[in-house]
């Protein structure tokens, strides 16, 4: 787990996509997704359920969020 993971988890969660996670960040989408993807392998687990209208945090991303916010003093 790595610090640009955990905000660009944040990221989405305040965004509610990628689309809009990658705006915030300044990141291309593909990016935010190779980010989360790597996240959620580090883990062992999904951290997001993905709809055609965006994001949804799973109980354990809704945990984890938590802690990254922490970790990253927002």
């Amino acid at each position: 787990m790595k610090l640009h993971q955990l905000r660009t988890l944040i990221a989405i969660a305040e965004a509610g996509g990628v689309r809009g996670a990658a705006r915030v960040l300044k990141a291309s989408q593909a990016a935010i997704t190779k980010s989360l993807r790597q996240l959620e392998e580090s883990m062992q687990m999904s951290l997001v359920v993905r709809t055609s209208s965006g994001v949804t945090l799973t109980e354990s991303g809704q945990a984890l969020l938590v802690h990254a916010r922490l970790i990253a003093g927002r």
